[in-house]
């Protein structure tokens, strides 16, 4: 009987179940309690027969030989030599041998064995100090003999050069796919959206696609890359991964990848280190490549470059009004961060009142503001002292809502004009106030998510008159 172990499509860890090997059946059968190990490092066809052939070669060799009673045979397939944390069967193999249940292991090679030198030998020599002999077929070496770790320190040196050159070729093939702009060297399930056919091209997973639609949907409608995440993961919404907690920089990938909009850019990020196979981010390193309509889009052109036109203007604000970050708001503040002054370019922060007259009554005021009661004020500092009370500021709002609404034929030459500009993100922001206008109207209290969706800030100056600022550019 054998247990099989799958962890993702194409790695496969086989273990034959250990036999009873206690210290006293060993000493009455006078027999090397010996396992095998076996690799190979891709699953193509041809390595799959050869990865079978060894596990039913060994297994019959340790279980015919006289003096060797059979211990197991332990086998990853489909996993790279270089990394042993991936290799589950060695692994096991190594606890194993630790645990006392392994006298001897036998494999084909010392490049079957593993690839990283330093790794190899401190392997072999763990067990070696076990008393665990190792023993390569090949190279025809026992580790427990005299000149078995000089010798494997040479071979372990040739064989890690090896899967160096072996590293260089595989990346020199992948890049030339690059440049052909071959969509089949991308792997399926590393972004949202989309899976392979048969044919290895990228098709629509119809189910996520509804996933990414929302995503960019929601961050136009003024929701943060945080707020996002914590809905998708409150409703239990999959990642590609399978899983379910998301946060803010999963929701930043999806709204940034060109793949969402049926291009494709390679050699975005690339492997540092053929050992350990860390990823890093291209910074200019390697030449990259931009292909446009590789496979179908998700998300149209003009809807991609409005979120990255977002993004920008984000930023921008935030650098602008002197914003740690952008999104601040909230249900419960909602105009947090939404309230700038315009003497200095500050956010106005929602304070409780400590004044008799009316303590204890929230209002927003200028948080660069100091009014030099106790120490004087600096030259930086706003002149701004107005205060704005917290339910004022949201009538302002309402009440600039409903004047677009009852003078919405004056507004519209402009919007129109606005619309049929070359600016995508204001032309997208002037026809979803068209939209917004005809299916809200005029209002009473101030829905959260129509003030994300339109507004862009309330600017008080000296005089304590707000100014009302439209996303699509209307101030009133």
């Amino acid at each position: 009987m054998t247990s099989v172990e799958r962890r993702g499509p194409r790695r496969i860890s086989v273990l034959y179940p250990l036999p009873s090997t206690t210290d006293g059946e060993k000493n009455e059968t006078n027999k090397q309690r010996v396992a095998a190990y076996c690799r190979v490092s891709t699953g193509s066809d041809e390595q799959l027969s050869s990865y079978h052939a060894q596990i039913t070669y060994y297994e019959n060799y340790i279980r015919s030989h006289p003096d060797y009673s059979f211990a197991g045979i332990y086998a990853d397939e489909g996993i790279s030599g270089t990394d042993l944390k991936k290799r589950d069967a060695f692994n096991r193999l190594m606890q194993d041998a630790r645990d006392g249940h392994i006298d001897m292991i036998i494999t084909k090679s010392l490049s079957r064995f593993g690839r990283n030198t330093l790794d190899c030998l401190n392997c072999i020599r763990e067990l070696k100090a076990l008393g665990v002999d190792v023993y390569f077929e090949k190279e025809n070496i026992h580790t427990m003999r005299s000149e078995g770790e000089m010798l494997l320190t040479l071979i372990s040196a040739v064989a890690q050069t090896e899967s160096l050159a072996i590293s260089e070729n595989v990346k020199w093939g992948i890049r030339r796919k690059y440049e052909r702009g071959n969509i089949k060297s991308i792997p399926s399930g590393k972004f949202l959206g989309y899976d392979k056919d048969e044919d290895g091209n990228l098709i629509i997973n119809e189910e996520q696609a509804k996933v990414v639609r929302r995503i960019y949907q929601e961050f136009l409608d003024g929701f943060g890359t945080f707020q996002i995440a914590k809905r998708l993961t409150t409703e239990k919404v999959l990642m590609a991964y399978g899983g379910k907690e998301w946060c803010a920089s999963h929701i930043t990938k999806v709204l940034t990848n060109e793949k969402m909009k049926g291009d494709t850019r390679f050699q975005k990020t690339y492997n540092a280190d053929y050992l350990t196979k860390r990823r890093v981010k291209n910074e200019g390193e390697l030449p990259q490549y931009y292909f446009e309509n590789t496979h179908p889009a998700i998300i149209d052109k003009d809807t991609w470059k409005c979120a990255q036109l977002e993004m920008k203007r984000q930023e921008q604000f935030a650098k602008d009004h002197y914003m740690n970050k952008f999104h601040r708001h909230s249900e419960e503040y909602p105009l947090s961060g939404k309230i700038i002054c315009k003497e200095c370019g500050h956010t106005f922060l929602l304070r409780k009142s400590k004044r008799k007259e009316d303590y204890g009554k929230k209002y927003w005021i200028c948080s660069n503001f100091k009014a030099g009661r106790y120490k004087p004020v600096g030259e930086d500092t706003s002149r701004n002292g107005q205060r704005i009370y917290a339910e004022i500021a949201e009538k302002e709002f309402i009440k600039a809502w409903n004047q677009l609404v009852d003078d919405k034929e004056s507004f519209l030459p402009k919007r129109q004009q606005t619309i049929n500009g070359d600016d995508t993100l204001a032309a997208y922001r002037a026809k979803e106030l068209v939209c917004m206008i005809e299916e809200v109207g005029c209002i009473e209290t101030m829905p959260y998510e129509l003030m994300l969706k339109t507004l862009d800030h309330i600017e008080i100056g000296l005089n304590g008159k707000p100014v009302v600022v439209f996303l699509a550019g209307t101030r009133i």
